[in-house]
C-alpha cells in the first residue's frame, strides 16, 4: 500500500507541476488561432454558403455517374488526383505511427504466449 501511495503521490506532483505550462502553452495557442482567425477574416459558413456546398456535391456526385464525365478529365487533372491521394494516405501513415507510437507494427502478443494463459 505504501507503494502506491508514493506512485499516487509521484503522480500528483508530476501533474502539478506540469499545469501551468501546459496552461499558458493552451492560452497561447487559442490567442494565436484567435488572431488568425480574425486578420484572416474567417467566419462561419452562412446558410447560403452551407446550401451551396451541398448542390456542388450534389451536382458532382451525379456527374460522377456518367462515363462523359470521366472522358473529358485531362491527365494533367488526373495526375493532380493521384498526388492529393497519396498526400491523404501519407498524412493516414503518420497518424497511424503516432498512434501506434511505433514506426512497423502494433505490439501484439503472439500465438504462443496467448496459448500459455489457457
Amino acid at each position: 500500500m505504501n507503494t502506491v501511495t508514493k506512485v499516487i503521490s509521484t503522480a500528483t506532483s508530476t501533474a502539478s507541476k506540469l499545469s501551468v505550462p501546459i496552461l499558458y502553452n493552451a492560452k497561447v495557442a487559442g490567442q494565436i488561432a484567435k488572431n488568425v482567425y480574425v486578420r484572416e477574416g474567417m467566419a462561419p459558413p452562412s446558410a447560403a454558403q452551407i446550401e451551396s456546398a451541398k448542390d456542388a456535391t450534389l451536382k458532382f456526385i451525379w456527374d460522377a455517374r456518367s462515363i462523359n464525365t470521366w472522358k473529358n478529365i485531362s491527365s494533367t487533372q488526373y495526375m493532380k488526383a493521384g498526388l492529393v491521394a497519396a498526400e491523404a494516405y501519407a498524412f493516414f501513415m503518420v497518424g497511424e505511427i503516432i498512434g501506434r507510437r511505433s514506426l512497423i507494427g502494433y505490439n501484439v502478443e503472439s500465438a504462443d504466449s496467448h496459448q500459455e494463459h489457457h
